[in-house]
């Protein structure tokens, strides 16, 4: 991931040619016992990410189309339900440096090479297509530099300030969505202004009838929905929707298997700039905590927007 890793002691000459097998063309039960304890040796370490074999079934429907703000928002929102039903991501603002860690700080371009590798690993393990529309992050525009955060969720006010900008967002996704059947948009909790201008876009694109054959739904966004409330939002965004004639925002569960809740954990593995194994951790008990009562283990909530 950028550094060096000290690996004395633990992949031998041998070893590496065991390293270049795995590379998701077989199954674990395909490598001999001594093979299987390496390489459970190395995922534990963090060398390694497993994904679920699956087994060919009859063609699924067009997979549902996520926006993304950044690389690792639709995983961390909604991996449970891409590991069961697929995805297509659209990472809107790929361009991006931000991390907290001191060493990426230091090196911006491996910094920004990288997030897009982590993506691109995380979208194998969940069998979702990813592509980068290269649009720079907030913290390295000059405007929001020190100010990414708007004073309301639900709010669309903040788009004035970077107009041309929200034009070509919004042109850039109206075909990637064209022909769309479902389409997952951040519902904006938090406040940050790349999720904003993401769920603007949309709302901007239903509001022309760009979107007419699409069922758009609105998901909680990660890791905000543990600190700000998702129903506040939801419930000022459905207001402005209804006045709009959208139609309103209805609440629903999608369920999260434990195959699918383990897929995205092992997916959530592959960010370590930005995401930490706390914050990772604190995702998988909300999942838990949103399920009690019903029959999953687990679920991931989103908002349908449906009109009156």
């Amino acid at each position: 991931m950028g550094r060096q890793v000290d690996v004395s002691g633990q992949v031998s000459d041998g070893d590496a040619a065991l390293l270049s097998r795995c590379d998701g063309s077989r199954p674990l039960d395909g490598f001999s016992a001594a093979d299987r304890e390496t390489i459970g040796r190395w995922r534990q370490q963090g060398l390694l990410l497993m994904a679920p074999l699956l087994t060919p079934g009859p063609e699924a429907a067009a997979p549902p189309v996520i926006v993304s703000p950044h690389p690792d928002d639709a995983p961390l929102a909604l991996g449970g339900t891409v590991a069961r039903h697929g995805g297509r991501f659209l990472d809107v603002f790929s361009v991006e440096t931000w991390t907290k860690d001191p060493y990426y700080a230091e090196h911006p371009a491996l910094t920004r090479r990288l997030l897009l590798a982590e993506e691109e690993v995380a979208a194998r393990v969940l069998r979702a297509r990813v592509e980068f529309l290269g649009f720079v992050d907030a913290a390295d525009r000059d405007l929001r530099r020190d100010r990414f955060f708007a004073d309301t969720a639900w709010s669309d006010g903040f788009t004035r300030e970077e107009p041309e900008l929200f034009e070509a967002i919004t042109e850039r996704l109206a075909p990637f969505l064209d022909g769309a059947g479902h389409v997952f948009t951040p519902l904006g909790v938090g406040g940050h202004v790349d999720h904003l201008a993401c769920r603007e876009a949309v709302i901007e694109l239903a509001h022309r009838g760009a979107l007419s054959g699409a069922q758009v739904a609105f998901y909680e966004d990660q890791p905000y929905s543990l600190f700000s409330s998702a129903e506040e939002t939801a419930t000022k965004l459905s207001a402005r929707l209804a006045e709009a004639g959208l139609g309103e925002l209805h609440p629903e569960l999608r369920p999260v298997d434990d195959l699918a809740a383990l897929t995205k954990s092992e997916a959530l593995g592959a960010y370590r700039i930005q995401v930490r194994k706390g914050i990772i951790h604190r995702i998988r008990r909300h999942g838990v905590r949103m399920a009690e009562g019903s029959r999953s283990p687990a679920a991931e909530r989103i908002w349908l927007m449906r009109r009156s």
